[in-house]
């Protein structure tokens, strides 16, 4: 064969060759895919990663405010931590569908009173609640307590309901020492109350907020038991309201003596009053005869 023609036969086979990968579809292995990562099934879902070795979905600062149903059919039978930190998750109904749960992060959301209901998830053991929008307190404590039985950490800094403030005495001019002072030590008492609390309606934790529960403090939760539950009711009975108890005196005060409804009226007014005699007008002495002076 001529190098002429061995020439043209190569020149045929590389354009059939050049051809063929042109019109192949090759698509992707799994088993090329990295262990460690999962490919989103869709791209629109692209900011939730799937850690397969540890079994944990991560979406953070998406401004999310339910899960994807792609992601949940994907992976909600599959993962056991969830972090949803930095989103807009105010109703958690789709957390319901993540059964095998153990860990669950919601960090600076919109989590509140009135809308949050925390689904019940029963291997649930470390939540993080914190920043978000949480003030009552005894509600809160009585929704997790029964909605995660085995939970054992729980985080709730940066919520009304959370009274733990950080120190600001190096920042406050030493005119106001002794103030500060005064009010540090307020904080730090209503924090342990609040840390008794939780301790003792939640027996299952051992790690609130930014520290593990000592035994002192769970010794001293249990002998005050839910002393520190009933100050609510305190509160409430106290606040019961100053306008409905006047509202209640003014139904309950009796007295025989009309309303004053027009002061400028004149009123008739009963009983006795004191007599003085001026001489003035008397008849007194009309049937007073000559002979009986």
């Amino acid at each position: 064969m001529s190098d002429e023609t061995y020439n043209e036969s190569e020149q045929r086979n590389n354009d059939i060759i050049k051809q063929a990968c042109e019109n192949e579809i090759i698509e992707p292995q799994l088993d090329d895919l990295s262990k460690d990562s999962t490919i989103n099934p869709a791209d629109e879902d692209s900011q939730f990663i799937y850690d397969d070795n540890a079994q944990r979905l991560i979406c953070i600062g998406s401004n999310f405010d339910c899960i994807p149903q792609s992601i949940i059919d994907a992976f909600s039978l599959k993962t056991k931590s969830l972090d949803l930190s930095k989103n807009r998750f105010r109703l958690l109904t789709c957390i319901q569908n993540f059964p095998y749960l153990e860990e669950l992060i919601l960090d600076d959301n919109d989590l509140d009173d009135t809308h949050t209901i925390f689904p019940t998830l029963s291997n649930l053991h470390t939540l993080m609640l914190n920043k978000n929008r949480l003030q009552d307190i005894y509600k809160l404590v009585d929704q997790l307590r029964h909605a995660y039985p085995k939970l054992t950490h729980l985080s709730l800094l940066g919520n009304e309901a959370c009274p733990y403030q950080i120190s600001a005495t190096n920042q406050i001019s030493s005119n106001n020492t002794d103030l500060s002072t005064f009010a540090q030590n307020r904080l730090d008492e209503d924090y342990q109350r609040y840390r008794h609390l939780l301790i003792f309606r939640i027996p299952t934790l051992k790690f609130l907020d930014a520290s593990e529960i000592s035994s002192n403090e769970r010794h001293i939760a249990t002998q005050l038991g839910d002393i520190l539950y009933s100050i609510v009711e305190t509160k409430q009975s106290r606040s019961l309201s100053t306008n409905e108890e006047k509202r209640y005196e003014k139904r309950n005060n009796y007295t025989p003596l009309p309303k004053d409804t027009n002061k400028n009226q004149s009123r008739i007014s009963v009983g006795k009053l004191p007599q003085k005699y001026s001489g003035e007008g008397s008849q007194g002495n009309k049937f007073v005869r000559d002979g009986d002076l």
